[in-house]
């Protein structure tokens, strides 16, 4: 049986940072079933230099993430397929890089790809991604953006003319794996929430591709690439548009959440059911006293809500805002002081000394 190589494509913002590194951290046990996470090309557990050594000859160098190396695909790949003809008869290889996705927005990087997989005739050939409700994506990947420092604008402008159409375009994202590799190489998955909870992605993917969920495997802790708090999101955004040193850029971010964490509060929460379920029947109660003479519809029809969407985000920031405002204000009021006694003490040893008087006058 002819070995295999997988090329786990993305798509951005599916879980693909913990993937990698679950896949990384545990690629011995993943290799006792015959899954290999491969070496050549593999830097911080994803196998981007693939992708990117077609993309750069391709001429792309939007988002290329300090990608120089002089290196032609065709070396590069080729060392990749000598690993996998290395492999045991009937074993697999996995590549795994998101940056693969990107393929299908510049068809000449694609056309490298073809070539460069018509020189391996021998070895079998799997694809598998990871899409999720383009909105959702869209949002998500809009906030990578903004966290990596790139200078997009507002979400509208970003997705009108700064982010490729892969995000969106679904079948242009696949077009190149389908033709290069047939409909029937192509394995979809579904990303949700319900992927994010404890090892569910793992299984997931591994699933989909025959294996095994080791037993004794061990997922990464806490989350890898984790996103902006939304609420804070312009803000973000507004500070990677100053030219400003990283820690002071870091501090302020980390004020920023901290205000909105503040916000949050601490301890139990109470649902908004239970306090509308209360506040209906405390109000039919009363309602039914004697001596009430209460507008029961009018009472009924206002129970409590909460602000939800742009005006519960527009007072998050307002808050925020006022307290970086705030401490702006408390830390000039603070050097204008200190100037104050600069100042007074320049007067002081500017002013000449009397001039000595004659004893014997």
């Amino acid at each position: 049986m002819a070995r295999e190589l997988i090329l786990h494509i993305g798509h951005f913002k599916t879980g693909t940072t913990a993937l990698q590194m679950y896949l990384d951290y545990n690629r011995d046990l993943l290799a006792e079933a015959g899954l290999h996470y491969a070496t050549q090309t593999r830097k911080h557990a994803k196998h981007s230099a693939l992708a990117f050594s077609l993309l750069r000859r391709a001429g792309v160098s939007e988002l290329m993430h300090g990608y120089s190396s002089p290196h032609p695909p065709a070396r590069i790949w080729q060392a990749l397929f000598d690993e996998v003809r290395a492999l045991p008869d009937g074993q697999s290889m996995l590549v795994s890089s998101e940056e693969f996705i990107r393929l299908g927005a510049h068809p000449d990087a694609a056309a490298l790809l073809r070539k460069q997989i018509n020189q391996a005739s021998d070895l079998r050939f799997r694809v598998i991604a990871y899409l999720r409700p383009p909105q959702a994506h869209l949002q998500s990947w809009y906030n990578q953006l903004v966290k990596m420092g790139i200078p997009v604008g507002s979400f509208t402008t970003a997705l009108c003319s700064q982010i490729e159409a892969v995000h969106w375009d679904y079948a242009l994202a696949l077009k190149p794996w389908v033709e290069i590799f047939g409909a029937e190489a192509v394995i979809l998955r579904t990303y949700g929430p319900a992927l994010r909870e404890g090892d569910a992605l793992y299984a997931d993917f591994l699933g989909a591709l025959g294996f095994p969920l080791p037993a004794e495997a061990e997922p990464m802790p806490g989350d890898p690439n984790r996103r902006i708090d939304p609420r804070r999101l312009a803000y973000h955004r507004g500070l990677n548009r100053v030219d400003l040193p990283r820690h002071v850029r870091e501090l302020m971010n980390a004020h920023a959440q901290a205000s909105l964490d503040s916000d949050d509060g601490e301890g139990p929460r109470r649902a908004l059911t239970t306090i509308r379920d209360e506040a209906r029947q405390g109000i039919e109660a009363v309602a039914a006293l004697p001596g009430a003479a209460l507008d029961l519809e009018a009472m009924l029809a206002a129970l409590p809500a909460l602000p939800e969407g742009p005006a519960q985000d527009l007072d998050a920031l307002i808050a925020l805002m006022a307290g970086e405002i705030g401490r702006l204000r408390a830390h000039v009021v603070s050097l204008s002081g200190r100037i104050g006694v600069l100042e007074e003490a320049a007067r002081r040893d500017e002013t000449p000394d009397p001039p000595p008087q004659d004893p014997a006058a």
